[in-house]
């Protein structure tokens, strides 16, 4: 069974359920995965968890995955575009083995940007798209990074 690292934003209430409720749906999809969120000794934040505790929780579950997918939303998702920084230079370090980075993105904007005078409603930053870009590939929504899922697994 492939192992999946599931890097998303998870600051706020709707995030942290919207990553759970994403979680299950891969592995219903027959893959072990490692959520953030799911991870209490860190996430539940009445357990006072230090940034160490934070990373050293989250790093060793990315260096024990196959698969890190990443949602790209646009916005300030700090951890999880750490979490792709960390991946790309592991595997730069690890290329006769390196980790593939799924990357999609829940954001919609970002997915179907509008303009206005030329400026874009959302943007991504292109070092992070870079890695995607080197190290995997970048699938579109949250819909078709589940059929893309399902087809590397079968």
């Amino acid at each position: 069974m492939k192992k999946i690292y599931l890097a998303t934003p998870i600051s706020t209430e709707g995030e942290k359920k919207w990553s759970k409720k994403l979680a299950k749906k891969i592995r219903e999809l027959g893959y072990e995965v490692y959520a953030a969120a799911d991870n209490d000794s860190i996430n539940d934040k009445s357990n006072n968890p230090t940034p160490r505790d934070i990373y050293v929780a989250d790093i060793d579950q990315i260096k024990k995955a196959d698969i890190v997918v990443c949602n790209i939303t646009g916005g300030l998702a700090d951890g999880t575009i750490s979490e792709i920084g960390f991946v790309a230079g592991w595997n730069e370090g690890n290329q006769d083995n390196p980790k593939k980075i799924v990357a999609f993105s829940s954001n919609e904007r970002l997915n179907q940007p509008q303009f206005y005078k030329g400026i874009a409603s959302a943007g991504a930053n292109h070092l992070v798209l870079g890695c995607v870009d080197k190290w995997g590939t970048f699938v579109g929504n949250t819909s078709e990074l589940i059929e893309y899922l399902r087809e590397i697994g079968e």
